[in-house]
Parts: structure tokens; sequence; C-alpha cells
């Protein structure tokens, strides 16, 4: 199980990364935000989103097992 909760905190993790990117770009470049139809409020909410399951899934993997 622990090997679970690591692969989904590593790609939780990594998305919101990229996600924080996307968003900075689209704040950057605002034509492509209008052609893929996203606004960086959205990439930085996702990417929160995204960094408090890194958080929730760490939590997860400190309960003791039953």
């Amino acid at each position: 199980m622990t090997r679970i909760y690591r692969i989904l905190v590593e790609s939780c993790w990594g998305l919101g990364v990229l996600s924080l990117g996307v968003a900075v770009v689209l704040k950057l470049v605002p034509a492509w935000a209008e052609m893929v139809r996203g606004t960086p409020r959205g990439g930085l909410v996702l990417a929160g989103v995204l960094f408090l399951c890194v958080l929730a899934t760490r939590e997860m993997e400190r309960l003791p097992s039953k």
C-alpha cells in the first residue's frame, strides 16, 4: 500500500509543478490562453488542489494499518 501512496505523491507533485508552469506561461502569453481556452487562475487552482493531494496522501501514509 505504501508503494501506491508513493506513486500517488510523486504523480500529484509532478502534475502540480507542471500545472504551475502552465499557469505562468498562460499569464505571460495571453494569446495561448485563448487558444487552449484556459485561464492562469484555473492552472493555479489545479496546482493548489494537486499539492493538497500530496499533503493528504502523505498523512494517509503515516496512519497505522489495521
